[in-house]
């Protein structure tokens, strides 16, 4: 029955602490790009196990809540469930976690963790890799490839871009035909440019005020017109805890984790600390910002505070 329990509170909060075994966790690994196999690797979760444990309350809570028994007698129901698993495990047979993995004493009697591999309907995408005629060549070094002077290593053949031969250059006709440009017009107004007489010593030279141009412009600066946006900012909430010290404990535990964007909002009252995720997304967008924290923090108790 323990480890029915043990796999509704890690599938329900991410993380399940066994008091005097150790503590359980669902590790997010983000996609990854193979260059060897030319595959995207789609996200997937999986468990982990440390022996290392700080009892959170949340599967006394879970106990208490599932059997309809008070914290007090629920303390005592756990007692007894660690009990028989501790002894199940002293047996020597390996315990069986249904969708976790499986537990079980090596002969140093240290506690191994075997994890099982968690459903995912996602699978590999191929993908084929696209040279744009502008991209900077790729150079191959035994198993080193260099291409901007970022060396990555891998194990495929890599594509080699030839070097282009006979291609036509646009600067080739052009700037002979302005330089003949040039040479023409200097030589058409050579003979129209008159060098000023110089003004007799008893003559008096009147000078006209000099005229506006008439080709000048005066160019106003423009100045940036801010960019109109429909977005919005909010919070997409997704555990609601009655006792501080646990949500506190939860909220570092999710930051060690990798959950760094993840904060906790106090009532006024202080009776209840939700954890919540930003966002800043179009009002149509909120609904999938929803399902994308539900599916991440496995929840269903999603709302929203603006």
């Amino acid at each position: 029955m323990l480890q029915q329990y043990i796999t509704e509170v890690l599938f329900r909060q991410q993380t399940c602490t066994v008091p005097q075994v150790g503590t359980f966790t669902i590790q997010h690994i983000p996609a990854q790009f193979s260059m060897a196999d030319q595959s995207l690797t789609p996200p997937r979760q999986q468990v982990q196990f440390d022996t290392r444990w700080e009892d959170d309350g949340s599967l006394l809570r879970w106990i208490s809540r599932k059997e309809n028994l008070l914290e007090p007698v629920a303390s005592l129901k756990l007692d007894k469930y660690l009990q028989q698993f501790r002894d199940a495990l002293a047996a020597g047979e390996p315990l069986d976690l249904p969708g976790i993995g499986s537990l079980r004493i090596d002969p140093l009697g240290q506690l191994r963790f075997t994890p099982q591999e968690l459903p995912d309907a996602w699978q590999p995408i191929a993908l084929e890799q696209v040279i744009r005629s502008e991209a900077t060549p790729r150079v191959l070094q035994g198993t080193t490839e260099v291409e901007n002077q970022v060396v990555v290593e891998h194990t495929g053949a890599v594509y080699e871009e030839p070097e282009s031969q006979g291609r036509f250059r646009w600067w080739w006709v052009v700037l002979p035909l302005v330089l003949i440009g040039a040479g023409v017009a200097g030589w058409m107004f050579k003979d129209q440019i008159v060098p000023p007489s110089a003004p007799k010593a008893e003559e008096k030279v009147a000078v006209a005020p000099s005229a506006p141009e008439q080709d000048s412009v005066v160019t106003a600066p423009i100045e940036p017109v801010a960019p109109v946006s429909d977005s919005i900012s909010y919070y997409v909430i997704f555990q609601t805890y009655k006792v501080r010290e646990n949500a506190e404990r939860s909220l570092s535990k999710r930051h060690a984790w990798g959950y760094k964007d993840v904060v906790l909002f106090y009532s006024e009252d202080s009776t209840q600390f939700k954890m919540a995720v930003p966002y800043r997304t179009l009002r149509a967008d909120t609904t999938a910002a929803k399902d994308s924290v539900s599916k991440r923090f496995m929840s269903k108790e999603i709302s929203i505070l603006y």
